[in-house]
C-alpha cells in the first residue's frame, strides 16, 4: 500500500509538471498561429513560478516560450526521471547526487551570488534544470521511501 502512495504521489508530480512543460512549449506556438488569447493566458499562468525572462528563455516561432530555460528544464527533468523512477530504474549513488548538487549550486552563484552577473547561456540552464529535476525526484523518493516514527513521550 505505501509503495502504491509512493507511485501516486510521483505520478501526482509527472503530471503537474507536463501540464508547465507542455503548456510552455504551447505559448509561442498559439502566439505564432495568432490565437493571442490563449498565449497570454498560458504564459500568465506560469507568472507566479518563473521570472520569464525573455533573454533567459527559448524561442520558438519568434516567441519566447513562458518558463526560462532552466524551470522549462526543471519540469522535464521531472517528468524524464520521474518515469524512470515509477519503473523502478532511477539509481543514483550518494557521491554523484552531492556532484550534481554542487554542479547545481556553482551555476546559481555563477548566475545570481556574483558581484558581476554572469550569462550561462539557456543551454547551460536547462541542462542545469534538469538536473534540479532530476535531484528534487531523488530527494522526493527518498522522503517517501523512508520510515517515518512518531515518538510519543507519555508523561
Amino acid at each position: 500500500m505505501r509503495q502504491k502512495i509512493r507511485k501516486i504521489i510521483i505520478l501526482f508530480f509527472c503530471l503537474y509538471s507536463a501540464f508547465f512543460f507542455l503548456g510552455s512549449l504551447l505559448a509561442p506556438i498559439m502566439a505564432y498561429m495568432k490565437q493571442y488569447d490563449f498565449s497570454a493566458l498560458l504564459t500568465s499562468l506560469y507568472m507566479y513560478s518563473c521570472h520569464q525572462q525573455p533573454d533567459r528563455s527559448f524561442w520558438i516561432f519568434g516567441y519566447p516560450m513562458a518558463l526560462c530555460s532552466r524551470c522549462f528544464g526543471f519540469y522535464f527533468g521531472v517528468i524524464v526521471f520521474g518515469i524512470f523512477e515509477l519503473l523502478n530504474k532511477l539509481k543514483i549513488s550518494l557521491k554523484t547526487f552531492i556532484i550534481l548538487l554542487i554542479i547545481t549550486v556553482i551555476d546559481i552563484i555563477i548566475n545570481y551570488g556574483l558581484p558581476q552577473r554572469y550569462n550561462t547561456g539557456n543551454i547551460t540552464r536547462f541542462v542545469v534544470g534538469m538536473i534540479m529535476g532530476l535531484l528534487f525526484v531523488v530527494i522526493l523518493s527518498f522522503l517517501l521511501k523512508k520510515e517515518w516514527r512518531v515518538v510519543r513521550h507519555e508523561n
